[in-house]
Protein backbone atom coordinates (compact mmCIF):
# COMPACT_ATOMS: atom_id res chain seq x y z
CA UNK A 1 0.00 0.00 0.00
CA UNK A 2 1.53 3.35 -0.69
CA UNK A 3 0.40 6.31 1.19
CA UNK A 4 0.98 9.99 -0.63
CA UNK A 5 2.59 11.48 3.15
CA UNK A 6 2.90 14.51 1.27
CA UNK A 7 -0.72 15.06 1.14
CA UNK A 8 -1.07 13.77 4.03
CA UNK A 9 2.12 16.09 6.27
CA UNK A 10 -0.90 18.33 6.80
CA UNK A 11 -2.88 16.63 8.42
CA UNK A 12 -0.57 16.10 11.04
CA UNK A 13 -0.31 19.46 11.86
CA UNK A 14 -2.80 21.27 14.43
CA UNK A 15 -6.52 21.89 13.09
CA UNK A 16 -7.56 24.97 11.19
CA UNK A 17 -8.82 27.36 13.51
CA UNK A 18 -11.91 29.93 12.69
CA UNK A 19 -10.80 33.32 12.65
CA UNK A 20 -13.00 35.75 13.92
CA UNK A 21 -15.05 38.06 11.23
CA UNK A 22 -12.96 41.23 10.01
CA UNK A 23 -15.28 44.22 10.96
CA UNK A 24 -15.92 45.73 7.24
CA UNK A 25 -16.72 49.17 6.13
CA UNK A 26 -20.63 49.87 5.53
CA UNK A 27 -21.24 50.04 2.50
CA UNK A 28 -22.11 53.49 0.94
CA UNK A 29 -25.56 54.03 -0.40
CA UNK A 30 -25.22 55.05 -3.66
CA UNK A 31 -23.55 51.66 -4.41
CA UNK A 32 -27.13 51.11 -4.62
CA UNK A 33 -28.34 53.50 -7.13
CA UNK A 34 -28.52 51.95 -10.90
CA UNK A 35 -25.69 52.33 -12.71
CA UNK A 36 -26.05 53.85 -16.22
CA UNK A 37 -24.74 53.11 -19.40
CA UNK A 38 -22.27 54.64 -21.36
CA UNK A 39 -23.76 56.07 -24.17
CA UNK A 40 -20.75 55.79 -26.23
CA UNK A 41 -20.45 51.97 -25.15
CA UNK A 42 -22.99 49.58 -27.17
CA UNK A 43 -25.17 47.44 -24.69
CA UNK A 44 -24.21 44.15 -24.68
CA UNK A 45 -27.05 42.87 -22.87
CA UNK A 46 -29.15 42.41 -25.78
CA UNK A 47 -26.00 40.53 -27.45
CA UNK A 48 -27.35 37.04 -28.59
CA UNK A 49 -23.77 35.47 -29.58
CA UNK A 50 -22.71 34.96 -26.26
CA UNK A 51 -19.24 35.85 -24.65
CA UNK A 52 -16.51 34.14 -26.83
CA UNK A 53 -14.62 33.26 -23.30
CA UNK A 54 -17.22 31.60 -22.17
CA UNK A 55 -15.72 28.25 -23.86
CA UNK A 56 -19.21 26.85 -24.00
CA UNK A 57 -19.76 26.38 -20.29
CA UNK A 58 -23.14 27.31 -20.47
CA UNK A 59 -23.88 24.37 -22.76
CA UNK A 60 -22.74 21.86 -19.61
CA UNK A 61 -25.54 20.00 -17.98
CA UNK A 62 -25.56 21.39 -13.98
CA UNK A 63 -25.79 19.26 -11.37
CA UNK A 64 -28.96 18.37 -9.36
CA UNK A 65 -28.96 19.48 -5.97
CA UNK A 66 -28.93 16.05 -4.85
CA UNK A 67 -25.02 14.86 -6.56
CA UNK A 68 -23.68 18.84 -5.43
CA UNK A 69 -24.88 17.83 -1.88
CA UNK A 70 -22.96 14.40 -1.68
CA UNK A 71 -19.65 15.72 -3.33
CA UNK A 72 -19.85 18.43 -0.30
CA UNK A 73 -19.81 15.10 1.89
CA UNK A 74 -17.10 13.48 0.29
CA UNK A 75 -19.10 11.49 -1.98
CA UNK A 76 -16.95 12.02 -5.26
CA UNK A 77 -19.34 9.82 -7.38
CA UNK A 78 -22.85 9.10 -6.59
CA UNK A 79 -23.02 5.75 -8.67
CA UNK A 80 -20.00 4.27 -6.49
CA UNK A 81 -21.65 4.89 -3.04
CA UNK A 82 -19.99 2.91 -0.69
CA UNK A 83 -22.07 0.17 1.28
CA UNK A 84 -21.85 -3.18 3.17
CA UNK A 85 -23.79 -5.62 2.87
CA UNK A 86 -24.97 -8.79 5.12
CA UNK A 87 -21.47 -10.85 4.63
CA UNK A 88 -19.21 -7.80 5.54
CA UNK A 89 -18.22 -7.20 2.24
CA UNK A 90 -17.99 -3.77 0.48
CA UNK A 91 -20.12 -2.86 -2.50
CA UNK A 92 -20.90 -0.10 -5.03
CA UNK A 93 -24.18 0.96 -5.28
CA UNK A 94 -25.91 3.98 -7.74
CA UNK A 95 -27.91 6.61 -5.63
CA UNK A 96 -30.40 5.90 -8.26
CA UNK A 97 -30.85 2.17 -7.18
CA UNK A 98 -31.51 2.94 -3.19
CA UNK A 99 -35.18 2.84 -2.40
CA UNK A 100 -36.83 5.84 -1.55
CA UNK A 101 -36.50 4.54 2.44
CA UNK A 102 -32.55 3.97 1.86
CA UNK A 103 -32.13 7.55 0.28
CA UNK A 104 -33.67 9.27 3.01
CA UNK A 105 -31.57 7.38 5.51
CA UNK A 106 -28.30 8.11 4.21
CA UNK A 107 -29.03 12.00 3.57
CA UNK A 108 -30.27 12.15 7.38
CA UNK A 109 -26.84 10.60 8.42
CA UNK A 110 -24.92 12.91 6.12
CA UNK A 111 -26.94 15.83 7.78
CA UNK A 112 -26.04 14.77 11.38
CA UNK A 113 -22.53 14.37 10.69
CA UNK A 114 -21.55 17.40 11.76
CA UNK A 115 -17.53 17.42 10.80
CA UNK A 116 -14.94 20.13 10.81
CA UNK A 117 -13.04 20.83 7.81
CA UNK A 118 -9.90 19.09 9.46
CA UNK A 119 -11.98 15.87 9.70
CA UNK A 120 -13.37 16.02 6.47
CA UNK A 121 -9.68 16.31 5.15
CA UNK A 122 -8.58 13.24 7.19
CA UNK A 123 -11.84 11.25 6.24
CA UNK A 124 -10.82 12.08 2.22
CA UNK A 125 -7.42 11.40 2.54
CA UNK A 126 -8.20 7.81 4.00
CA UNK A 127 -10.56 7.43 1.06
CA UNK A 128 -8.45 8.46 -1.38
CA UNK A 129 -5.25 5.78 -0.52
CA UNK A 130 -7.99 3.21 0.49
CA UNK A 131 -6.96 2.93 4.38
CA UNK A 132 -7.50 3.70 7.81
CA UNK A 133 -6.50 4.73 10.49
CA UNK A 134 -4.59 1.67 11.49
CA UNK A 135 -3.09 1.18 8.51
CA UNK A 136 -1.86 5.22 8.09
CA UNK A 137 0.03 5.03 11.90
CA UNK A 138 1.51 1.35 10.78
CA UNK A 139 3.12 3.33 7.23
CA UNK A 140 4.49 6.11 9.67
CA UNK A 141 5.67 3.63 11.94
CA UNK A 142 7.20 2.06 9.82
CA UNK A 143 8.60 4.94 7.51
CA UNK A 144 10.00 6.98 11.25
CA UNK A 145 12.07 3.72 11.91
CA UNK A 146 13.31 3.23 8.22
CA UNK A 147 14.40 7.20 8.19
CA UNK A 148 15.63 6.10 11.64
CA UNK A 149 18.23 3.42 10.61
CA UNK A 150 19.14 5.46 6.95
CA UNK A 151 20.21 8.18 9.22
CA UNK A 152 22.03 5.63 11.79
CA UNK A 153 23.56 2.44 9.73
CA UNK A 154 25.10 1.41 12.55
CA UNK A 155 21.99 0.59 14.33
CA UNK A 156 20.71 -1.35 11.42
CA UNK A 157 21.17 -5.08 12.67
CA UNK A 158 23.29 -7.11 10.76
CA UNK A 159 22.90 -10.32 9.12
CA UNK A 160 23.97 -12.78 11.49
CA UNK A 161 26.70 -15.92 9.78
CA UNK A 162 27.75 -19.21 10.90
CA UNK A 163 31.23 -18.61 9.84
CA UNK A 164 31.22 -15.63 12.31
CA UNK A 165 31.47 -18.06 15.33
CA UNK A 166 34.84 -18.96 13.97
CA UNK A 167 37.80 -17.20 14.89
CA UNK A 168 40.57 -16.49 12.58
CA UNK A 169 42.82 -18.96 13.52
CA UNK A 170 39.77 -21.43 13.35
CA UNK A 171 38.64 -19.80 9.84
CA UNK A 172 42.16 -20.26 8.83
CA UNK A 173 42.37 -24.05 10.06
CA UNK A 174 38.57 -25.14 9.00
CA UNK A 175 39.84 -23.52 4.91
CA UNK A 176 43.06 -25.74 5.03
CA UNK A 177 40.95 -28.82 6.29
CA UNK A 178 38.58 -28.19 3.87
CA UNK A 179 41.59 -27.68 0.62
CA UNK A 180 43.98 -30.77 2.24
CA UNK A 181 42.13 -32.82 3.93
CA UNK A 182 45.00 -35.75 4.23
CA UNK A 183 46.93 -32.69 6.07
CA UNK A 184 47.18 -33.89 9.66
CA UNK A 185 46.56 -31.55 12.63
CA UNK A 186 50.32 -30.72 13.39
CA UNK A 187 50.62 -29.85 9.51
CA UNK A 188 47.55 -27.71 9.55
CA UNK A 189 48.96 -26.05 12.67
CA UNK A 190 52.72 -25.03 11.22
CA UNK A 191 50.63 -23.68 7.50
CA UNK A 192 49.21 -21.65 10.54
CA UNK A 193 52.02 -20.28 12.26
CA UNK A 194 53.64 -20.03 8.82
CA UNK A 195 50.66 -17.69 7.84
CA UNK A 196 50.66 -15.59 10.55
CA UNK A 197 54.36 -14.14 10.12
CA UNK A 198 52.90 -12.00 8.19
CA UNK A 199 49.96 -10.52 9.99
CA UNK A 200 48.90 -7.78 7.60
CA UNK A 201 48.62 -10.28 5.07
CA UNK A 202 47.02 -12.87 7.55
CA UNK A 203 44.40 -10.77 8.29
CA UNK A 204 43.63 -9.90 4.47
CA UNK A 205 43.61 -13.51 3.68
CA UNK A 206 41.33 -14.60 6.68
CA UNK A 207 38.76 -11.21 5.31
CA UNK A 208 38.73 -12.81 2.02
CA UNK A 209 37.80 -16.63 3.16
CA UNK A 210 35.69 -15.01 5.69
CA UNK A 211 33.55 -12.82 2.80
CA UNK A 212 33.71 -16.30 0.41
CA UNK A 213 31.75 -18.37 2.93
CA UNK A 214 29.48 -15.30 3.86
CA UNK A 215 28.84 -15.39 -0.07
CA UNK A 216 28.47 -19.32 -0.19
CA UNK A 217 25.97 -18.73 2.99
CA UNK A 218 23.74 -16.36 1.34
CA UNK A 219 23.89 -18.61 -1.63
CA UNK A 220 22.69 -21.93 0.15
CA UNK A 221 19.80 -19.75 2.45
CA UNK A 222 18.82 -18.30 -1.10
CA UNK A 223 18.77 -21.94 -2.94
CA UNK A 224 16.64 -23.23 -0.11
CA UNK A 225 14.18 -20.07 -0.09
CA UNK A 226 13.70 -21.01 -4.19
CA UNK A 227 13.35 -24.33 -3.07
CA UNK A 228 10.54 -24.26 -0.37
CA UNK A 229 8.77 -21.61 -2.79
CA UNK A 230 8.91 -24.52 -5.70
CA UNK A 231 7.58 -26.87 -2.94
CA UNK A 232 4.71 -25.01 -1.79
CA UNK A 233 4.17 -24.06 -5.53
CA UNK A 234 3.96 -27.74 -6.74
CA UNK A 235 2.30 -28.20 -3.45
CA UNK A 236 -0.26 -25.56 -4.38
CA UNK A 237 -0.81 -26.89 -7.58
CA UNK A 238 -1.39 -30.68 -6.38
CA UNK A 239 -4.00 -29.23 -4.11
CA UNK A 240 -5.97 -26.92 -6.60
CA UNK A 241 -6.11 -30.24 -9.02
CA UNK A 242 -7.49 -32.04 -6.11
CA UNK A 243 -10.07 -29.70 -5.02
CA UNK A 244 -11.37 -29.31 -9.33
CA UNK A 245 -11.39 -33.42 -8.92
CA UNK A 246 -13.19 -33.33 -5.74
CA UNK A 247 -16.89 -32.41 -6.65
CA UNK A 248 -18.86 -35.12 -4.76
CA UNK A 249 -19.16 -37.08 -1.26
CA UNK A 250 -21.05 -40.21 -1.97
CA UNK A 251 -23.01 -41.41 1.14
CA UNK A 252 -22.12 -45.34 0.93
CA UNK A 253 -18.57 -45.54 -0.49
CA UNK A 254 -18.62 -49.18 0.09
CA UNK A 255 -21.84 -49.32 -2.11
CA UNK A 256 -20.26 -48.83 -6.33
CA UNK A 257 -23.81 -49.16 -7.30
CA UNK A 258 -25.32 -46.62 -4.96
CA UNK A 259 -25.54 -43.38 -7.06
CA UNK A 260 -26.43 -41.57 -3.90
CA UNK A 261 -24.30 -38.48 -2.16
CA UNK A 262 -24.40 -34.26 -2.44
CA UNK A 263 -21.70 -32.31 -4.62
CA UNK A 264 -19.41 -29.78 -3.40
CA UNK A 265 -20.53 -26.29 -3.42
CA UNK A 266 -17.93 -24.01 -4.80
CA UNK A 267 -17.72 -21.74 -1.63
CA UNK A 268 -16.79 -24.85 0.29
CA UNK A 269 -14.10 -25.84 -1.82
CA UNK A 270 -12.82 -22.29 -1.60
CA UNK A 271 -13.06 -22.26 1.86
CA UNK A 272 -11.17 -25.77 2.22
CA UNK A 273 -8.25 -24.30 0.18
CA UNK A 274 -7.41 -21.46 2.35
CA UNK A 275 -7.80 -23.11 5.56
CA UNK A 276 -4.67 -25.18 3.79
CA UNK A 277 -2.96 -22.33 1.73
CA UNK A 278 -4.36 -18.87 2.99
CA UNK A 279 -1.33 -17.78 5.24
CA UNK A 280 -1.07 -14.81 8.26
CA UNK A 281 2.16 -12.43 8.41
CA UNK A 282 3.76 -15.04 10.15
CA UNK A 283 3.45 -17.34 6.75
CA UNK A 284 1.59 -20.01 8.72
CA UNK A 285 -1.83 -20.84 7.50
CA UNK A 286 -4.79 -22.41 9.89
CA UNK A 287 -3.44 -26.05 8.79
CA UNK A 288 -0.23 -25.62 9.60
CA UNK A 289 -1.84 -24.07 13.26
CA UNK A 290 -3.92 -27.11 13.78
CA UNK A 291 -0.37 -29.13 13.54
CA UNK A 292 0.65 -27.92 16.16
CA UNK A 293 -2.31 -27.95 18.06
CA UNK A 294 -2.83 -31.62 20.05
CA UNK A 295 -6.75 -30.78 19.91
CA UNK A 296 -7.29 -29.80 16.27
CA UNK A 297 -4.67 -32.40 15.19
CA UNK A 298 -6.35 -35.38 16.71
CA UNK A 299 -10.32 -34.10 15.62
CA UNK A 300 -8.45 -34.30 12.45
CA UNK A 301 -7.03 -37.58 12.45
CA UNK A 302 -10.93 -38.80 13.97
CA UNK A 303 -12.87 -37.23 10.76
CA UNK A 304 -10.22 -38.80 8.54
CA UNK A 305 -10.28 -42.50 10.00
CA UNK A 306 -14.07 -42.44 11.23
CA UNK A 307 -16.17 -40.04 9.37
CA UNK A 308 -16.10 -41.85 6.21
CA UNK A 309 -17.31 -45.13 8.38
CA UNK A 310 -19.92 -42.57 10.50
CA UNK A 311 -21.10 -41.38 7.21
CA UNK A 312 -21.24 -45.01 5.53
CA UNK A 313 -23.38 -46.63 9.00
CA UNK A 314 -25.78 -43.91 8.53
CA UNK A 315 -26.51 -44.73 5.17
CA UNK A 316 -26.84 -48.24 5.54
CA UNK A 317 -29.23 -47.84 8.40
CA UNK A 318 -31.46 -45.92 6.03
CA UNK A 319 -31.62 -47.85 3.26
CA UNK A 320 -32.69 -50.83 5.83
CA UNK A 321 -35.43 -48.87 7.23
CA UNK A 322 -36.45 -47.79 3.62
CA UNK A 323 -35.88 -51.46 2.66
CA UNK A 324 -38.48 -52.56 5.73
CA UNK A 325 -40.73 -49.81 4.71
CA UNK A 326 -41.25 -50.47 1.22
CA UNK A 327 -41.75 -54.39 2.25
CA UNK A 328 -44.92 -53.13 4.53
CA UNK A 329 -45.97 -50.84 2.07
CA UNK A 330 -46.26 -53.60 -0.81
CA UNK A 331 -47.98 -55.93 1.81
CA UNK A 332 -50.67 -53.11 2.44
CA UNK A 333 -50.80 -52.50 -0.94
CA UNK A 334 -51.43 -55.91 -1.96
CA UNK A 335 -54.02 -56.49 0.86
CA UNK A 336 -55.66 -53.19 -0.49
CA UNK A 337 -56.21 -54.94 -4.48
CA UNK A 338 -57.36 -58.39 -2.75
CA UNK A 339 -59.97 -56.43 -1.09
CA UNK A 340 -60.70 -54.32 -3.76
CA UNK A 341 -60.99 -57.66 -6.24
CA UNK A 342 -63.28 -58.87 -4.32
CA UNK A 343 -65.89 -55.69 -5.26
CA UNK A 344 -69.70 -55.65 -4.47
CA UNK A 345 -69.73 -59.98 -2.92
CA UNK A 346 -68.37 -59.47 -0.22
CA UNK A 347 -69.99 -61.01 2.94
CA UNK A 348 -70.11 -58.98 6.23
CA UNK A 349 -71.06 -61.21 8.93
CA UNK A 350 -72.40 -60.22 12.38
CA UNK A 351 -70.85 -62.61 14.94
CA UNK A 352 -73.02 -61.27 17.43
CA UNK A 353 -76.32 -63.78 18.10
CA UNK A 354 -79.81 -62.70 18.44
CA UNK A 355 -80.40 -62.83 22.21
CA UNK A 356 -83.77 -64.88 21.88
CA UNK A 357 -81.83 -67.37 20.03
CA UNK A 358 -77.96 -68.05 21.66
CA UNK A 359 -77.62 -70.57 19.52
CA UNK A 360 -78.91 -69.58 16.44
CA UNK A 361 -76.45 -68.99 13.35
CA UNK A 362 -74.76 -65.56 12.47
CA UNK A 363 -76.78 -63.49 10.69
CA UNK A 364 -75.87 -62.11 7.23
CA UNK A 365 -77.19 -59.32 5.43
CA UNK A 366 -78.73 -61.27 2.65
CA UNK A 367 -81.05 -62.53 5.30
CA UNK A 368 -81.68 -59.08 6.53
CA UNK A 369 -82.67 -58.28 3.30
CA UNK A 370 -84.16 -61.50 1.60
Amino acid sequence: MEFNDNYYDSLLDDPIETQDPVNEPEPDPRDDEPMIPDQDEPDKGDDNTGDDNNNGEDNQPEEDVITSYLKSRGIEDPTKIKFENDEGETEDRDWNSLSKEEQLTMLQELSSSDYTDYEREVIDYLRKNNTDLQGVIDYFSQKAIDDYLAENPDKVKQKEYSIDEYSDDELYIADMNLKFPDFTNEELNERLESAKVNEELFKKEVEALRTYYKEQEDKQAQEAEEKAKAEYEALQNSLLTAASKFNEIKFDMEDAEDPGGFEIEESDRQRALAYLLAVDKDGQSQFDRDLSDPNALFELAYLRTSARDLLNGTSQYYKKVIAETRKELAKTKKALEKYEKKGDNTTVVNDTPPKTSPKAKPTRIEDLWG
